[in-house]
């Protein structure tokens, strides 16, 4: 792997500090962490009650060591996630052509950084590509099955990776909008990539989510392209606690973690499509699965 062509890494902080040390710490574990470039994207605080944790999480990514270069960029506004990732996003891809993007709640796999590079390399010219996912569902992969990844028909938000072709092609207003919430055939298709898919779409367009995630997933779907997940996931989520903002109480993400610090990956070099593995995938967002996990964070909430 020639480092001179590294991803750079965007990592997005807001106000928790104890979570954040375990994502760098994390990362600088990484054996290619010391030749990657990082970019900190802070979040400026939402009410004068989380200036101090802001601030506090500001404080101490000014001490990180152990990567190539270290820029912060604080924002003086609460952007919110979205406008954050976005914003963040498109300023660091359009200067590199790709990069890695990282939140404050993930504990990342020592191989991480190796795998997401060795991905970027070889499927950059594989337009059925849209994105690089790191963080894989637990599944049991087929005895006839010889990768460590398989074309998933569904990104993921938790330690990702893209390049700029890609992510500039993303149509942040979901222009045939009208199109769509009137085709309930299309509505079924972009549902097969968990049934949650359009109902998070239609919370966002009628504003009762801010999500960017459901628009880069529609963008995937639209061009009739795929993710590349791991088999074994090169991140955890520690995000589902009592103060995270975006997940619920109750984590019903399993995964079979990578925690090897050099690993060889076998993938596939052109579009191979695994059902059998779509599938397993897919039942973490079935219906069944969803409403176990309500019934699941309700009581979670009420016995912690």
């Amino acid at each position: 792997m020639n480092n001179q062509y590294l991803a750079p890494i965007c990592l997005f902080v807001y106000n928790r500090l104890e979570l954040t040390k375990q994502t760098v710490e994390s990362l600088k574990k990484n054996f290619l962490a010391n030749e990657s470039e990082l970019f900190i994207f802070s979040d400026g605080a939402k009410s004068k009650n989380a200036t101090e944790k802001v601030e506090q999480v500001r404080e101490y990514v000014k001490t990180i060591e152990g990567f190539k270069t270290i820029t912060i960029l604080e924002s003086e506004i609460n952007k919110g996630l979205a406008k954050s990732i976005i914003d963040g996003v498109t300023e660091i891809i359009n200067k590199y052509g790709k990069t890695i993007v990282i939140e404050d709640d993930l504990y990342l796999s020592p191989s991480f950084l190796a795998y997401m590079n060795q991905m970027l390399d070889n499927y950059c010219s594989c337009q059925d590509v849209f994105q690089i996912s790191g963080f894989g569902l637990k599944v049991r992969k087929p005895a006839d099955y010889h990768y460590d990844v398989f074309f998933h028909n569904r990104p993921n938000s938790w330690g990702w990776a893209t390049w700029c072709d890609r992510w500039n092609s993303v149509d942040w207003e979901v222009k045939n909008w009208v199109r769509l919430k009137e085709d309930k055939r299309k509505q079924k298709a972009f549902n097969r990539g968990g049934t949650d898919l359009f109902k998070m779409l239609k919370g966002y367009m009628e504003g009762k989510n801010n999500s960017w995630y459901v628009r880069f997933a529609y963008a995937q779907f639209a061009q009739h392209k795929y993710a590349i997940a791991p088999i074994k996931s090169f991140v955890l989520n520690r995000g589902f606690i009592k103060d995270s903002t975006h997940c619920d109480a109750y984590n019903r993400y399993k995964t079979d973690f990578q925690d090897s610090k050099f690993v060889q990956i076998q993938f596939p070099q052109q579009l191979f499509i695994e059902r059998r593995l779509i599938n397993q995938a897919f039942r973490y967002y079935s219906l069944s699965a969803r409403f176990i996990a309500k019934i699941r964070t309700f009581f979670t909430k009420i016995f912690r």
